[in-house]
């Protein structure tokens, strides 16, 4: 994809706004799945009570996880991409290399996420004339894929706020570098006289 998103333009707030919702929705999609996975599953040994009824609320978790994640998805890379230049143009310490961490795994994640999309595409293009939405044929393997691209979501949903934060300090230190206004306005000599009232 192309990089040419700036940094604290137009685009790059929208987008993180777009991030700022996923990692909200991605938060109720998993506490609800853990929430049903501790109430179907045995305590001691986590297996499901009924594993085709599991699979398939695991299905759902999925494919809800992907649809949050839309929207960020077309933009993930140029995300990422601006991060990455921030952060060179930061003060290295303690926490910017953990930052650093932070977003290479959400590239790494990046591109298996579009590698995985790219193969869902052949095996779509594979699939018989029969198989469409709604039928076994088509759902299985696109089941297949959702529940591959969930872990790289995941990763998405763990090191998301990195990118918020990387973009907070560098606007923070933007702020500081920039020239500091006159504190008070020129004082003007003299009181103006008001003008004469025509009688």
């Amino acid at each position: 994809m192309t990089i040419s998103l700036e940094p604290a333009s137009p685009a790059h707030r929208l987008y993180l706004s777009q991030l700022a919702l996923y990692l909200r929705h991605s938060r109720q999609i998993l506490a609800a799945w853990d929430h049903y996975s501790d109430r179907h599953s045995d305590p001691e040994t986590s297996q499901p009570h009924d594993e085709d009824a599991y699979g398939r609320r695991q299905q759902k978790r999925d494919a809800d996880t992907l649809s949050a994640f839309g929207r960020v998805y077309y933009h993930a890379d140029e995300l990422v991409d601006v991060a990455e230049r921030q952060l060179a143009a930061l003060s290295p310490s303690a926490r910017t290399r953990r930052y650093a961490w932070q977003i290479r795994e959400l590239r790494d994640a990046t591109q298996r996420l579009y590698a995985v999309y790219d193969d869902w595409l052949a095996v779509r293009a594979a699939l018989p004339d029969s198989a469409h939405p709604g039928t076994k044929a088509y759902e299985e393997p696109l089941a297949e894929s959702y529940a591959e691209a969930w872990s790289y979501l995941d990763q998405w949903a763990i090191h998301g706020q990195a990118l918020f934060a990387v973009n907070a300090l560098a606007q923070r230190q933007s702020n500081a570098s920039a020239p500091a206004l006159p504190s008070t306005a020129p004082t003007h000599q003299g009181a103006a006289t008001p003008p004469r009232v025509r009688r």
